[in-house]
């Protein structure tokens, strides 16, 4: 895609490395993508004349993705979204799924977030319907609680030839693996949380949770919900006994453990959710960010890195392309503006500017400012 014309490029294909820094040198393109799919002919003019091969895995996360993060501050934008992709590759690629970093790359995409790619031979060649199942694990869609919770049936007593029986469910272990582990620590930390309220902010949080689905809890509901949990009876509190335990029967009445489940698929299931962008993660075809380019709306660099590197990244610092220098720039913004890069603070005022070129870059393609005709001499 380019800044002076509106249409995109594409179907190209280049011989060496050299002959791609050259084309994106001579035509300056405002953003650069690469197909995630390998091709027998990658430059033929037809999709059917490419042959696919196969194709990389993409997870792809931004704020659109993340709960909360699109209304936040640009800079506290990629802080949270770099919390959840840390957390999509710690628990679900390199622990559930079990790839190996060496089968990994990771990308800053220069914009609003992050870019996982798996080449494992393992992935190469799954259909797009294989590949949303894995985004069905990763986003727990359509968890099954009974599944979660496991019923067995114990006898509760015999006439004649019948025996009475009920189902008694049971709490995953800490020690279990995949969803139940994960569901697991989240009812362990909403336990903890609601343990720490005093008893009417626990109540009322109770309910806002259940009432978020538009289901109905009464307050009596609520009342022995609470109670079952943390008063108990004669000494031995709900809580208790579900961590030591690991059982789910801490309930009086079924309405009460209704509403616990409730909980648990409103709150925490969503709470413990990995997050990706399923039609990208789907798709053997996706075009996506070419690590090393420019990103037009920000002038920030996309960044291939290690899982290692990842923990101390910072974009307004380490995504300030190393080519725009300290030379100074006029620009002229409409309104007030702050940021940082490279670690120096910058505070626009309406009217004219005077930062160095790596700002000024930052500002007019963040849309802040433009850069003003009349430049002094020399910068």
């Amino acid at each position: 895609m380019f800044f002076d014309r509106d249409f995109v490029m594409r179907h190209l294909a280049f011989q060496s490395r050299a002959a791609l820094k050259k084309y994106l040198v001579e035509q300056v393109p405002s953003h650069a993508y690469y197909s995630c799919a390998y091709y027998e002919k990658p430059d033929a003019p037809t999709m059917s004349e490419k042959n696919w091969l196969g194709a990389d895995l993409i997870f792809d996360l931004d704020a659109d993705h993340v709960e909360g993060a699109k209304d936040l501050p640009y800079e506290r934008m990629l802080e949270r979204v770099k919390e959840e992709v840390k957390r999509l590759i710690d628990e679900f690629l390199l622990g559930d799924l079990g790839f190996t970093e060496d089968n990994l790359k990771i990308v800053f995409s220069g914009g609003r977030g992050y870019h996982v790619h798996i080449n494992d031979p393992k992935v190469l060649k799954l259909s797009s319907h294989e590949r949303r199942e894995i985004v069905d694990y990763v986003t727990g869609t359509d968890l099954d609680l009974d599944w979660v919770f496991p019923a067995t049936p114990f006898e509760l007593g015999r006439f004649k030839d019948r025996i009475g029986s009920e189902y008694k469910r049971q709490l995953p272990s800490p020690d279990e693996g995949g969803w139940r582990a994960r569901i697991r620590r989240g009812i362990d930390a909403l336990l903890d949380e609601l343990e720490k309220m005093d008893q009417a902010d626990a109540k009322k949080r109770i309910a806002e949770i259940v009432e978020s689905s538009e289901k109905e809890i009464g307050e009596k509901t609520v009342d022995g919900l609470y109670k079952d949990l943390f008063v108990g009876k004669q000494g031995r509190r709900g809580v208790d006994r579900m961590r030591g335990e690991n059982t789910f029967e801490v309930f009086s009445e079924k309405r009460h453990a209704d509403a616990f489940l409730s909980i648990v698929e409103l709150l925490v299931k969503v709470r413990m959710k990995g997050e990706t962008d399923e039609p990208v993660t789907s798709d053997i075809k996706r075009l996506i960010r070419l690590p090393s380019s420019l990103h037009g709306k920000t002038g920030f660099e996309v960044i291939p890195m290690t899982r290692e590197r990842l923990d101390e990244f910072d974009p307004f610092r380490d995504a300030v392309p190393k080519a725009f220098g300290e030379g100074l720039v006029k620009i002229q913004c409409e309104k007030a503006a702050q940021f940082s890069l490279r670690d120096d603070a910058f505070s626009l005022e309406p009217g004219m500017n005077e930062v160095p070129e790596y700002a000024a870059v930052y500002a007019v393609c963040r849309r802040l400012g433009t850069v003003s005709t009349a430049q002094k001499t020399g910068a």
